[in-house]
C-alpha cells in the first residue's frame, strides 16, 4: 500500500517582538516535506500508469516537472493512486548490473526518485542513477535505498541501474519507481499561495516578488536536503530600481524548530530573495505581505488624527534612519479613561512610543502588544512614534477608547 504522504504539515507563524512583548499576527502559510510526500513502493504493487509488460528491456519514465508546492501535492495525488510511475519485470544475464530503466529529466534541477526492488525474491535492492546508461557514470546522489536524491542534474535521459551486479543468469529483477525533478530557474514571483519549491545549484538562489502598497513583507524561506533535514537560512532582500538590483535588507534569518521567516518594511516595488543553499538542497519561498499604507505625520505639527474607536497602520522601511518618527493625535472630548493600543506588524523590531498631552498616561503590557492608558482630561494628545532598531517595525495604532 502507498501510505499518505500528508503527514506533516509546517505551518509557520508570524511572531513579532515590540518593545513591551511579543505580538502574534494571525497571518499564516504552510509547506509541507517532500519526504512527507514520498511513497513507500513495494515492487510486488500493482501499478497501472504506463505499465510495461514483463520483459527484460528497461521501461522510460519522464521526470514529473515540480516548480511549485501545488505541483508536488498533485505527484503526490497521482503516486498514491498508483499512477505516473514505472514496473520493471526482467531477468539479468551473469555478472551484469540490471538496467531496469531510464528517466528523462526534461529541465535542470534536482531529481527525486521513490523506488523499490525485489531481486530474487528478496526485497530492498538499491538502485543507482547513471549517466548516459552507462552503470560506471554515477551522478553524485544521496541513496538511503528508498528515495535516490540528485542535486544540480541538467536536462537529459539517464539511466537506473542496480547498485550491485547479479552473479547469476535469470536472476529474476522487479522494480517499481517515480521521478521528479525540481526546477532549479530563478525570476519566478512567488506570493500569496504561490509558494515556489526551487532547487539550489550551490550557487545563490534567487527568486521575485512584488509589494503592491508600502508595508510589510513577511518572508518565509524553508530548506530541505537529501535526509530531510533543514537548517538555518541567511537571505537578503533586493529591490529593482531600474534595471538594476539593489539590496535593501541583509543578513536576515529566522530560526524557529522548521520556520525560516523574516519581516520587512518596504515600500512598492519588484523585489527578489537571494538565498544561498548547497547543490540539492530543496528551498520553498513564501509572502505574506501585510499592507500599511494609511497616512502619518512627519512632524508635530503635521500629526495625523485618529478617530476614536479607528486604528492607523504603518510601517517603517527597512532602509529608514532609525532616527525616524511617525506623529498622529487623538482628541479626549471629555475627561475619563483613555486607552491607545500598539500591536506589532513585524518581528524582531523595536519602537518607541511617547505620548504628550493634558494628562501623563502609563504603559502596560497586553495580550497583542502594549498599551497606553489612564484618565486623560480633555484635550489633545499628540503620538510620536520612533523607529528603535535597523529591523522592521511595522504597526498599528488603535485610539480603543
Amino acid at each position: 500500500m502507498v501510505k499518505n504522504f500528508l503527514k506533516r504539515t509546517l505551518c509557520i507563524a508570524l511572531s513579532f517582538a515590540m518593545m513591551t512583548g511579543t505580538v502574534m499576527v494571525g497571518a499564516k502559510t504552510k509547506t509541507e516535506s517532500i519526504h512527507s510526500k514520498l511513497p513507500a513502493i513495494t515492487a510486488s504493487q500493482r501499478v497501472r500508469a504506463k505499465q510495461a509488460k514483463a520483459s527484460a528491456a528497461a521501461v522510460q519514465l519522464n521526470a514529473t516537472n515540480v516548480y511549485t508546492l501545488s505541483d508536488f501535492d498533485t505527484l503526490s495525488n497521482k503516486w498514491q493512486a498508483n499512477q505516473e510511475m514505472m514496473l520493471y519485470q526482467g531477468y539479468s544475464d551473469a555478472n551484469e548490473y540490471v538496467k531496469v530503466g531510464t528517466v528523462r529529466v526534461g529541465i535542470d534541477g534536482t531529481v527525486v526518485i521513490p523506488y523499490a526492488t525485489n531481486v530474487a525474491g528478496v526485497d530492498g535492492g538499491r538502485l543507482k542513477l547513471c549517466y548516459d546508461g552507462n552503470p560506471a557514470m554515477t551522478l553524485s546522489q544521496t541513496n538511503n535505498g528508498k528515495v535516490i536524491w540528485a542535486g544540480a542534474v541538467k536536462a537529459g535521459t539517464y539511466a537506473l541501474y542496480l547498485e550491485t551486479a547479479c552473479e547469476n543468469a535469470n536472476t529474476p529483477v522487479v522494480a517499481a519507481f517515480g521521478a521528479a525533478v525540481i526546477s532549479s530557474q530563478n525570476n519566478r514571483t512567488f506570493g500569496g499561495n504561490n509558494v515556489i519549491a526551487s532547487a539550489s545549484t550551490g550557487a545563490a538562489t534567487y527568486q521575485q516578488f512584488k509589494v503592491a502598497k508600502r508595508g510589510v513583507a513577511a518572508i518565509a524561506v524553508y530548506k530541505e536536503n537529501s535526509a530531510g533535514n533543514v537548517s538555518s537560512v541567511t537571505y537578503s532582500v533586493q529591490k529593482l530600481s531600474g534595471k538594476t538590483w539593489k539590496t535593501v535588507a541583509t543578513g536576515l534569518s529566522g530560526v524557529a524548530k522548521n520556520n525560516y521567516v523574516v519581516t520587512t518594511g518596504l515600500a512598492a516595488g519588484t523585489y527578489r530573495v537571494v538565498a544561498n543553499a548547497a547543490s540539492g538542497e530543496i528551498l520553498y519561498f513564501i509572502n505574506a505581505n501585510q499592507k500599511a499604507s494609511d497616512s502619518y505625520g512627519t512632524s508635530k505639527k503635521k500629526a495625523k488624527e485618529i478617530k476614536r474607536k479607528k486604528s492607523k497602520k504603518q510601517v517603517f522601511l527597512s532602509n529608514e534612519s532609525t532616527s525616524k518618527t511617525h506623529w498622529y493625535k487623538i482628541k479626549v472630548k471629555k475627561t475619563g479613561m483613555t486607552y491607545i493600543d500598539i500591536t506589532g506588524l513585524g518581528n524582531k523590531s523595536k519602537i518607541s512610543v511617547t505620548v504628550t498631552g493634558a494628562a501623563r498616561l502609563k504603559n502596560k503590557t497586553i495580550s497583542k502588544g502594549f498599551r497606553i492608558y489612564g484618565k486623560a482630561k480633555k484635550g489633545t494628545y499628540y503620538i510620536k512614534i520612533k523607529k528603535g532598531s535597523k529591523g522592521t517595525s511595522g504597526y498599528q495604532v488603535k485610539y480603543t477608547k
